[in-house]
């Protein structure tokens, strides 16, 4: 099975994918929900908690978002075409788009790391570029990406650098999350939702880069189309360039980088997309040679709905003890995995009867309405 990947396994790549994805989104957020990462204080790291925070930053810090934007740039040019081949007009998918915001506000209500309203105000913009030519695409997803690195990232990284460092102290402690719901929500109203959305502005820049590049890929269909020579030599070269970012990591965590925090979130992003690159091109080979990885297809079938119970099981019942900060992040690590494993299993036997997961069908049919035929 190493030729093109055909009509029935192109659907299952992309949930094979989307279900890594998640893992890793979920590793990522784990920390800030549990308060044992650096977000609110950058706590002086040793022992496991620091070979734990440099693998993070190594494998899964920025690669997983990087994959799901582009498999959001994916599902839409699939999205359009459809619609397209079917003489609809945009309407479906700006519906689709606004019932995705409203899961994104409720869930920001919550937990300030939603994506999901990032995704939903840049992916608004995507129907502007869908008739563009791919070159046309390409030269926007490239200026979009590397303005936005500089803009936020590289220009601060500069002036840390010729400062001889500059160690960020990061924010103090959120106490509110310790003090009940009410508080923690009046907290929640009065300082971090805002800021949320603000940030929302930023980083969209980035995602919408990312929209992008997977609006081309879709639309040529690289994934399923690429030979396992090309993916393979693609994915060697890009963990090739990565090495010397691992270096600048490493450096950061155990040499003497530990005041250069912009350097190293610099290293850490761009070892993000060419790690990204690399764990798509090796699962796409693998799916090619005959791999189905079915907990990791569940999961992806369920994304949806695993995303928004990761915070329902964690972050509410954190609040509700008091317990914000009391794990550390080589328990929140094992919480992590625990948690997954059992997702994965849920997700396997609920798709037995079910077509999708209790959120992916309240939002296709918000999307579509009600289907004549049930699933």
């Amino acid at each position: 099975m190493a030729g093109p990947i055909q009509t029935n396994e192109r659907i299952i790549l992309y949930d094979i994918i989307r279900g890594f994805a998640l893992c890793g989104i979920f590793l990522v957020n784990i920390p800030s929900m549990l308060g044992s990462d650096w977000m609110f204080g950058r706590p002086d790291y040793y022992g496991s908690d620091l070979f734990v925070r440099t693998l993070f930053d190594l494998f899964v810090q920025t690669k997983f978002y990087t994959i799901f934007s582009l498999l959001f740039g994916i599902g839409f040019s699939i999205f359009l075409e459809r619609s397209h081949a079917r003489g609809e007009s945009v309407s479906r998918y700006i519906r689709r788009i606004l019932i995705l915001f409203l899961f994104g506000l409720a869930h920001l209500a919550i937990w300030s790391g939603d994506i999901l309203h990032t995704y939903a105000m840049w992916g608004l913009l995507l129907p502007l570029f869908y008739g563009l030519s791919n070159r046309a695409i390409l030269a926007w997803a490239w200026s979009l990406l590397i303005g936005s690195f500089f803009l936020f990232y590289g220009s601060s990284a500069l002036v840390e650098w010729a400062n001889g460092g500059d160690f960020d102290s990061g924010a103090p402690f959120p106490t509110p999350y310790n003090m009940g719901f009410g508080i923690w929500f009046d907290y929640r109203l009065q300082i971090e939702i805002f800021a949320a959305m603000s940030n929302s502005l930023l980083v969209g820049i980035e995602i919408l880069s990312l929209f992008l590049f997977g609006l081309y890929i879709g639309r040529e269909r690289k994934l399923l189309t690429w030979s396992i020579q090309g993916l393979t030599r693609t994915a060697t070269i890009c963990v090739l360039f990565t090495l010397p970012f691992f270096g600048v990591i490493i450096w950061h965590h155990y040499g003497q980088g530990e005041a250069y925090y912009w350097v190293n979130l610099v290293a850490v992003l761009v070892s993000g997309k060419l790690l990204a690159t690399t764990y798509i091109c090796l699962f796409t080979i693998a799916v090619r040679k005959g791999r189905t990885f079915a907990p990791l297809q569940a999961l992806g079938r369920m994304a949806l709905t695993n995303y928004l119970t990761h915070t329902l099981i964690i972050v509410l019942p954190v609040i509700a003890l008091g317990a914000y900060g009391a794990l550390s992040l080589t328990e929140g690590l094992f919480l992590s995995i625990a948690i997954l494993i059992a997702q994965s299993f849920f997700s396997m036997w609920w798709l037995k009867t079910h077509r999708y997961g209790p959120f992916e069908k309240l939002w296709r049919l918000g999307t579509y309405g009600r289907q004549t035929k049930s699933s």
